[in-house]
């Protein structure tokens, strides 16, 4: 009998390497790994003015994979924060964005109503009439600044196009899962773990069992 690290032992003998190798797999993510990540994509979108209150998803290894959150988005924050064109919606739609802050308008983000894969995205408008004139509208008309806002609300396309930036988070937390869970299963995560718990494995030798 020879004792080999998990390293030898891919080399030695790789048919006891690959069972050793998916006898592991079984418990190596057995905890919450993807915390780090989800700490990480609720800072990054914060100043967007989105709170995340949890994420879901699902890493198969084919087809079916998905990540999503729930959460809201403070409207003016997030208008501040994207652009359309060349310009911050806040910029291009400056009524609306003193409106949207002015009522404390958001967004929710919410699981998808036939698919629990998805984030759906609603925006009530709840601010349209509901506000007064300010900055640099206030000193026009009430029904003249209730006007504006309206107009800019359905210009800006806000729904839609919040819809397409959360979206686009899902699949970016889709990837930055994805990548860690690769490295995290790979042969060379199991070969760190071995040696890292000082795991070796025994083998008969070809020449001692002749």
């Amino acid at each position: 009998m020879t004792t080999l690290t998990a390293e030898e032992l891919r080399e030695r003998d790789p048919k006891r390497f690959e069972r050793e190798y998916y006898k592991w797999l079984e418990y190596a993510c057995d905890y919450k790994w993807w915390d780090y990540i989800e700490d990480q994509f609720k800072a990054n979108v914060a100043d967007a003015g989105v709170a995340v209150q949890e994420i879901a998803f699902n890493l198969p290894h084919s087809q079916g994979g998905y990540a999503r959150f729930t959460g809201t988005i403070q409207v003016h924050k997030w208008m501040d924060a994207n652009l359309q064109g060349d310009q911050t919606y806040a910029e291009k739609y400056p009524a609306l964005r003193l409106a949207v802050e002015g009522y404390g308008e958001y967004a929710k983000v919410e699981r998808g109503y036939y698919s629990r894969d998805t984030a759906r995205v609603n925006l009530e408008g709840s601010c349209l009439g509901n506000t007064f004139p300010a900055g640099i509208f206030e000193n026009i008309d009430p029904d003249a600044w209730d006007e504006i806002v309206e107009e800019q609300y359905f210009s800006s396309g806000l729904e839609e196009a919040m819809q397409d930036y959360v979206n686009d988070l899902c699949n970016s937390l889709y990837s930055d899962l994805s990548e860690e869970h690769e490295g995290m299963t790979s042969e060379d995560a199991f070969i760190e773990s071995c040696e890292c718990n000082e795991v070796t494995f025994e083998i008969e030798l070809e020449e001692e069992a002749s």
